[in-house]
């Protein structure tokens, strides 16, 4: 739960009490009329308290600068006490390209602990994230290159799905998501770090979710908000403009940083650019 626990008790007296008011009403009259006003006035009261917190998360982060270099930096110095990151792989070229950044950018942190969530049906990303594990045991020794798991969840939206359909295959990827980011990978003493320090995602559809669950765990203060910080790197291959996933993490600020590859997008849309990610020096 989240540090403090006056929000945390407000939240819950908020749910609480609009309920009640729902279920009094709909107990003590059949009118349809005090029933229908009830639901108005208890979606209107949510509408608040989700403008409000989003709000409050947006002036939140001004204070609370995030970048990789920072990430990495912090990881390697040990505040992050070895470090947690999620991972949210694409498919085909997003996870190749996401796997070959964190090759080149990640620091080697003997005690980071990653872990991957991939979409149901991507047996290709399962076998280049087997190889990329593999070479980290080669190159940094098994004792060395730290620990991973991974998890298969629902596609949110498979290719050429109709829009019709995919509110429900979102609603289950949201579903199998939740657990994966509110239970510890660690077990003894380590177990007390029970979120992510960092979440990454270079899209497609799934990576978006991941992103819109910590937003909304955060907003009803399940996770702190000074944790689990999602960074969303836009594929290197859009040099104009950013893709849909890219596009809904801009506009709707779940993303606490978002990092394109190329200028053009850069000044198009007033993100940051990081330069080319994929092709690089690997950090020792």
């Amino acid at each position: 739960m989240a540090k403090d626990g006056k929000p945390a008790a407000s939240t819950l007296l908020f749910i609480v009490g609009a309920l009640t008011t729902l279920a009094l009403s709909l107990v003590i009259t059949s009118s349809w009329k005090a029933t229908l006003a009830t639901l108005l006035l208890s979606a209107a009261s949510l509408l608040v308290f989700v403008t409000t917190r989003h709000l409050q998360i947006q002036r939140g982060r001004l204070g609370r600068p995030v970048g990789l270099s920072n990430a990495f930096k912090d990881a390697s110095s040990g505040v992050l006490r070895g470090a947690y990151f999620v991972v949210a792989l694409g498919s085909g070229g997003h996870t190749k390209e996401m796997l070959a950044m964190m090759e080149i950018g990640f620091p080697h942190v003997p005690n980071m602990h990653r872990r991957y969530l991939i979409s149901s049906g991507d047996t290709m990303s399962l076998k280049h994230l087997d190889a990329f594990e593999q070479d980290l045991k080669v190159t940094h020794g098994e004792q060395h290159a730290g620990t991973y798991d991974f998890h298969i969840v629902a596609r949110a939206r498979k290719i050429h799905q109709s829009l019709l359909t995919t509110p429900f295959t979102a609603i289950l990827s949201v579903i199998q998501i939740f657990p994966l980011l509110l239970s510890s990978p660690f077990t003894g003493a380590r177990k007390r770090q029970q979120f992510p320090d960092i979440i990454l995602t270079n899209g497609p559809a799934t990576g978006f979710i991941v992103g819109l669950v910590v937003y909304l765990l955060k907003m009803f203060y399940v996770v702190p908000e000074d944790t689990a910080q999602v960074l969303f790197i836009e594929s290197w291959a859009r040099i104009r403009t950013l893709s849909m996933t890219g596009k809904l993490f801009h506009r709707t600020g779940i993303a606490d940083m978002l990092l394109v590859q190329h200028e053009q997008v850069a000044k198009a849309y007033g993100v940051t650019n990081a330069g080319c990610m994929v092709v690089g020096q690997r950090q020792t």
